[in-house]
């Protein structure tokens, strides 16, 4: 009897894929593909279903510097056979994932409210920058405000902006 690898059905966290050994169809060339266009940004545009946001996961494991390791994940899948020039980016930058698919309000007002805790999230998961002694006092308590979901709903225009700009502050890297 052979043992088959459970389908991924539900799974948007790549490092949950590959540490629970779900089956993956490798895609991770994605990322050589990324760096290879020298875009500054780049939209995913798939019908619901076609894996972006496991595509975004496994693209924020593969760049964002932690202090977990993750190089692990990509053992034995196509981008780990790439040259220096591709592993070489691995760990090293600060990452900003957001995703909406959560957000199929009826209103406006409910929607917005949804981006309100989804850019919450995000700078709550980096709140380690709040640590940081190069952080000026208004970026600081702009911080605060958007991780606490308590800011102004004016500043919510340029939030991730301001994380941008903060993490590059911090790690010297865009």
């Amino acid at each position: 009897m052979t043992d088959y690898k459970p389908i991924p059905i539900g799974i948007e966290d790549f490092k949950e894929m590959i540490d629970k050994g779900y089956y993956f169809v490798d895609n991770t060339m994605l990322i050589k593909e990324l760096l290879d266009s020298n875009s500054k940004v780049t939209l995913f545009t798939r019908p619901r279903r076609f894996g972006k946001t496991l595509n975004m996961s496994m693209i924020q494991r593969f760049f964002e510097k932690t202090e977990e390791n993750n190089s692990y994940l990509f053992d034995g899948l196509d981008i780990s056979g790439a040259v220096e020039k591709y592993t070489g980016k691995m760990g090293q930058y600060p990452v900003i994932n957001l995703s909406l698919k959560s957000m199929k309000q009826p209103t406006f007002e409910q929607a917005f409210m949804q981006f309100r805790n989804i850019i919450a999230d995000e700078f709550e998961r980096h709140s380690d920058i709040l640590e940081s002694e190069s952080l000026t006092a208004r970026k600081r308590k702009k911080f605060i405000s958007l991780c606490n979901d308590e800011a102004e709903d004016s500043e919510y225009f340029t939030a991730i902006k301001l994380l941008s700009d903060c993490l590059h502050n911090i790690y010297s890297k865009n």
